[in-house]
């Protein structure tokens, strides 16, 4: 079927021809040929069982393309389905065994030896950083997921149709726990971070238990005294930068700033470079004293002192527990917020629990270091209200391109949510849920889970609509509707829960034009700053 548009950021190839077993091998073959000669506009390569994406930046969309059709994927040979690494992971039997044997009809030590007989394939990385999806579980162990996903803790090892698969971390699960292991699937402090990589072999062995316990590497413990103290956190207070490139095709989501433009012209401000570390916070802001002199500039609160560089003295304290105008705002301070680089970025990953602050949202009591200020602009009677210039009452429209299982929609349901009115019912990092019309599918044909980008629409078997935002996975089982263009997901963040949204159907040109004039809007940003100094 040849490559097609995954939003503005992403061009996916799906495999179409042959059994499941070719069409992985041509995944696997294609996504090595790729790695191997790779241009600096790719950001990632992410693959899946059937399909593989090419991630960059959407002013590079073009230039990849052309490079993509210049590339000879190599014939199929006998060793394309696997790497060669073989991997013995420890496992001790039990959790949901009893009732996994009594579904299937077995007895507990059938289902132990047929599952630890097989070898099974590394398919797939994503849900969660090293989470494997591994093909290769045997017909007769095969159970449709639970009904409701439920607490699974690290290190279980569990089965769920055609699969299995291991939890690297405390997470929720719909899969059918059927044993613990010890061995560590993901450290960001281990180079490669991932133990597991696609294309990789697995077989279980059986152990009576297990020698040491799941760990992951941990920051160093906090500094009992700092540049800036956390005397309340507000209900969500992160340290957050872009975004965390090249970790995609290990599971490790992109995340970063709800709202990069907000994030981009905080630091700008104040003369930061666009990717130094600030804080974001949602909803309401925190109580921070500062313990030596600081220049900070806040953007998305109502506060007159917003959009504009301020000087605090050493013992102020500055009181942020007002709402922020959207769902999110942000503070940036001169130097930026000395943590940690993990994987290439300052940003926390809350679900994954690492980078930031020790991988966690801020608490009281916590300190905070900032780096080395450069000048910026100074201190007058001036302040920038973009990119908060939109009323908060009015309805938001989101461009959207077209998703690749559009076609699984009723024409009813694609022509409402072109028409209809939206509201935000439940969101967070990881996504948000929209109240309306409900889109039904005209097919039961089963979702093979491929990659997703910031903005994808996805559409669980409910039929409400989800956008993913800066904390999603990086593959996904939902089908995949639309997406809203990269130049409008910044918005998002900008607006409340309950706040009204309508969608407009966009062409991918139009979706790099709007991309195109939000960078020269920055540009016109930084030109008037500069000339403020």
């Amino acid at each position: 079927m040849g490559w097609r548009a995954l939003g503005d950021s992403a061009w996916l190839f799906v495999a179409t021809a042959g059994e499941a077993s070719e069409k992985f091998a041509q995944i696997l073959r294609m996504r090595r040929q790729l790695a191997a000669v790779r241009i600096p506009q790719i950001r990632d390569l992410v693959s899946s069982f059937d399909s593989v994406a090419v991630h960059f930046d959407p002013r590079d969309g073009e230039a990849v393309m052309e490079w993509l059709r210049s590339i000879e994927i190599p014939a199929a040979d006998e060793d394309a389905e696997t790497s060669g690494r073989m991997h013995e992971i420890p496992l001790r039997y039990g959790d949901d065994l009893d009732k996994v044997a009594k579904k299937l009809g077995r007895t507990v030590d059938e289902v132990i030896r047929l599952h630890s007989a097989a070898t099974y394939t590394v398919a797939a990385i994503g849900f969660s950083p090293g989470f494997p999806y591994l093909i290769g579980l045997p017909e007769v162990l095969r159970l449709p997921r639970l009904d409701t996903p439920r607490p699974v803790s690290a290190g279980s090892v569990a089965i769920a149709g055609d699969q299995a698969g291991i939890y690297p971390f405390d997470s929720q699960g719909g899969w059918h726990v059927i044993g613990q292991t010890s061995i560590t699937l993901f450290d960001p402090q281990n180079h490669p971070p991932a133990l597991l990589a696609p294309g990789d072999l697995v077989k279980f062995t059986a152990v009576e238990s297990l020698r040491s316990c799941i760990t992951i590497s941990k920051s160093t413990s906090a500094k009992a005294h700092g540049a800036i103290e956390i005397v309340e956190a507000g209900p969500l207070t992160s340290v957050q930068d872009l975004r965390r490139y090249g970790y995609q095709s290990i599971g490790v989501t992109l995340g970063g700033a709800m709202d990069p433009i907000a994030a981009k012209v905080a630091n700008r401000l104040l003369g930061n470079p666009e990717d130094h570390a600030l804080l974001e916070c949602a909803m309401l802001g925190p109580v921070l004293k500062f313990h030596r002199t600081c220049r900070i500039a806040m953007l998305g609160w109502s506060d007159h002192q917003c959009g504009r560089p301020i000087e605090l003295a050493a013992g102020e304290v500055l009181d942020l527990r007002s709402p922020t105008i959207g769902s999110y705002a942000y503070l940036a301070i001169a130097g930026g917020i000395d943590v940690p680089q993990v994987l290439g970025s300052r940003s926390t990953d809350l679900r994954a629990k690492f980078g930031g602050h020790h991988g966690r949202r801020l608490q009281n009591g916590d300190h905070l270091e900032i780096g080395e200020a450069l000048c910026g602009p100074p201190r007058a009677n001036w302040h920038v209200r973009w990119p908060y210039d939109q009323s908060k009452d009015r309805t938001l429209t989101l461009r959207y391109i077209r998703g690749m299982q559009s076609e699984w929609f009723s024409p009813s349901s694609l022509e409402a949510f072109a028409n209809s009115e939206f509201r935000i019912s439940k969101s967070d990092r990881v996504g948000m849920r929209l109240d309306g019309p409900k889109m039904s599918r005209v097919t039961d044909a089963e979702m093979v889970s491929q990659a997703v980008v910031r903005g994808s629409i996805q559409v669980p078997p409910d039929g409400t609509p989800i956008i993913l935002m800066a904390e999603c996975q990086t593959i996904g089982g939902y089908p995949q509707m639309g997406h809203v263009i990269s130049a409008d997901i910044p918005k998002l963040a900008r607006v409340s829960s309950g706040a009204p949204l309508r969608f407009c159907e966009v062409t991918l040109d139009e979706a790099r034009k709007a991309w195109d004039e939000l960078e020269r809007d920055m540009k016109f940003l930084l030109t008037g700053l500069e000339l403020l100094k």
